[in-house]
């Protein structure tokens, strides 16, 4: 065992072999010097005092062995080190690390010197001991962010190049080959601007020639070609390489964005198209007004609507009803001139906008849209016919917004169709107060059954040739305090979009019984009354009821009343075939009116217990001056005598009309060449006082 003294004199000799080898330049470092003693023992018998600090060693270790001052594992560490400078007779450098008690980590690299005796044998090892925590912790920061990097690129979904400052690829990583098709072979070395399409090159070169300048760029999605050859869309994002403050060449990231750029092209389509028919949509068509009007530039609006399309929708169903809209946008297409803006705007709508056009040229266009939709559709076999209303406003009339023009448009549409089936309408400041008046009437037409201002005419049909009254037509007429003699074509459309076309139907059903009871009570022999039913009233469940019970209420003999139905009616035909039948089997007459100007459909006319054709008075109107109208009542006319129908002319009124009936063999006929809708007291002094029973 070494005492103080005998250590010190060894230090003394040590310290001289110290300045001999020149390591005191390194004392500022742990310094442990051992002793070797036989068996190689090595105890110590010198620390200085920042290894003393570091180690929590000290001065009473002085003479002690590894395994007496030091942990055992510790122990067996330095022993393993310390006993290979003594077998290869050189230094040995290692490192190690120690946890202290607050878990950090010191690391520290140890370099082992032998000091040999003059008998050639190690007598002294002297330990320097250097923390080196700072560059392991510096080294592992370095291989952590290579590691870092290295994922960043080669386990990255998104492209990434690396090219000099000319273009040239230097680096790809693995996913260029799932982005863009290419293997790494095929793009190293290549210029990079090769790669980029025409129609992106100019933005691509901007951003990289920014990246040179130290600025990180992107640029939105373009069209790339993949290897394969289909188009994908790509976005480019440049990031410079910058090494010592210089730029070196640049990053170049590429992300495959054809899932997004497609998804927002089905938005926008969304957003903006209709998808039944391909046409832009009701928000298009107001975010184009509104850029009209800001830009002022001069335009039109056209509004369309299909009439009674929803008795397509419930004869058909819905899916022929829409497959009739496409083929309608078709037609649209087929008709509208080039440049004119088409969009679809809510159901059987449609809006048309044109730029810079007279109004003649708008006239034209509209008159051969409507010739173009009177062309038949064909629905599961049967031929429809479609009318249409057409509203105009022209951004000349002074609408100041959307909303405005909108308001106008639709005032003109309403005009339209007020003046009957295939009809357009300009807007004016007159038609406000034809709307106006329109809204007061509705309000007024409410109250006119409990007021009792309703009265019904009845004009005759006539045997042509013997001139004799073989039934009559109701017809109601309506005389309001304020407005005066209110004509049926201006209260009936009313009447039907408000729904109270029912009351005013079953108020007409119930006067003519009361009438042909009073007429069979005063002892007059009455003819049939044909009764208009509209197609709102005919697809009413309650509609055989209501009839039968009237006419038991007043006992009016069944062959006496006539159901007169128009075409539209007829849409549902299930629904209609049932209700025909009831009236058929209840022995009621039924005529249909209007026959060839709606849904005509050959096939209903022998499915149908139909008893007489009704040709309506504009065809009779044209017989004598139009081949094609004279074409089309003799096809009536024969149809009618072919499937056993009886038919009557409507509107006749000249004599040359009736030669034309007569030359075809048609019988019956009204209009006023015979009378006139005449009052009560009027059938009676002329017709019924002769039919006295």
């Amino acid at each position: 065992m070494l005492n103080k003294t005998s250590s010190v004199n060894v230090l003394h000799d040590v310290h001289t072999g110290l300045i001999h080898q020149g390591l005191l330049q390194v004392i500022q470092d742990l310094v442990f010097i051992v002793k070797v003693f036989k068996g190689n023992s090595f105890r110590y018998i010198y620390i200085n005092d920042i290894g003393m600090k570091h180690t929590g060693l000290n001065e009473s270790c002085f003479g002690k062995t590894f395994q007496q001052a030091l942990p055992e594992d510790v122990a067996k560490v330095m022993q393993e080190q310390y006993e290979m400078v003594i077998n290869g007779k050189e230094a040995v450098t290692f490192r190690d690390s120690i946890t202290l008690p607050k878990q950090e980590v010191l690391h520290y690299e140890s370099s082992l010197n032998p000091i040999f005796n003059e008998y050639g044998a190690c007598e002294y090892i002297v330990c320097i001991t250097r923390d080196i925590t700072a560059q392991v912790h510096e080294k592992i920061e370095i291989q952590e962010r290579q590691i870092l990097f290295k994922s960043l690129l080669e386990y990255n979904d998104e492209a990434i190049l690396s090219v000099d400052v000319n273009g040239y690829i230097m680096y790809v990583n693995p996913a260029i080959h799932k982005v863009l098709g290419y293997s790494e072979w095929e793009l190293k070395n290549k210029c990079i601007f090769s790669y980029v399409k025409e129609e992106a090159r100019r933005a691509f070169q901007s951003i990289f020639e920014e990246a040179l300048k130290g600025k990180a760029k992107q640029i939105t999605s373009y069209k790339y070609e993949h290897r394969n050859g289909y188009e994908l869309y790509i976005s480019f994002k440049t990031v410079p390489i910058i090494v010592n403050k210089v730029v070196t060449g640049v990053y170049i990231i590429m992300q495959d964005t054809t899932k997004q750029v497609l998804q927002e092209l089905k938005t926008t389509y969304l957003a903006y198209y209709d998808q039944l028919t391909g046409l832009l949509n009701q928000s298009s068509y107001m975010e184009m007004l509104a850029q009209f009007l800001q830009i002022k530039k001069d335009f039109t609006l056209i509004m369309m609507d299909l009439d009674e399309f929803n008795l397509i929708n419930e004869t058909f169903g819905h899916e022929s009803g829409d497959d009739i809209l496409k083929k309608v946008s078709r037609r649209l297409r087929e008709l509208s001139p080039k440049g004119a803006h088409l969009f679809r705007d809510d159901g059987d709508k449609f809006v048309i906008l044109l730029e810079h056009i007279e109004q003649l040229k708008i006239e034209k266009f509209v008159t051969r849209l409507l010739q173009g939709l009177q062309q038949h559709f064909v629905v599961n076999g049967y031929e429809v016919f479609l009318n249409a209303a057409i509203g105009i406003v022209k951004s000349s009339d002074g609408g100041k917004d959307e909303q405005t023009l909108l308001k106008w448009v639709n005032i003109a549409l309403e005009r339209a169709k007020g003046k009957g089936k295939g009809n357009y309408s300009f807007y004016c400041n007159k038609l406000n107060m034809e709307r106006s008046r329109r809204f007061i009437l509705e309000n007024k037409l409410h109250k006119a059954l409990e007021r009792s201002e309703f009265v019904l005419h009845y004009q005759p049909q006539v045997n042509i040739e013997t001139e004799e009254i073989i039934g009559m037509e109701a017809l109601l007429r309506w005389y309001n305090e304020d407005f005066g003699n209110v004509p049926p074509s201006e209260f009936i459309p009313v009447a039907e979009k408000t729904g109270f076309i029912i009351k005013i139907d079953e108020w007409v059903l119930e006067e003519v019984c009361r009438q042909l009871r009073e007429w069979i009570n005063k002892g007059y022999k009455p003819v049939p009354i044909a009764i208009n039913i509209s197609a709102k009233h005919f697809r009413s469940s309650k509609l055989i009821d209501t009839v039968i019970r009237v006419l038991e209420m007043y006992s009016i003999p069944r062959n006496l009343i006539t159901i007169e139905i128009t075409e539209g009616a007829l849409m549902n035909t299930k629904q209609s075939e049932a209700v025909l039948q009831q009236l058929k089997e209840n022995e009621l007459n039924i005529h249909l009116d209007d026959f060839g100007t709606g849904y005509s459909s050959l096939s209903y006319l022998n499915k149908y217990p139909i008893d007489t054709l009704k040709i309506d008075r504009s065809f009779m109107k044209e017989v004598n001056s139009s081949e094609k109208g004279e074409k089309i009542t003799t096809i009536i006319i024969h149809l009618a005598h072919t499937l056993g129908l009886n038919v009557i002319a409507e509107g006749v009124e000249e004599i040359e009309q009736i030669q034309f009936l007569k030359d075809k063999n048609a019988v019956y006929a009204q209009g006023y060449y015979f009378n006139k809708p005449l009052s009560v007291h009027e059938v009676e002094m002329k017709y019924l006082k002769e039919r006295k029973k």
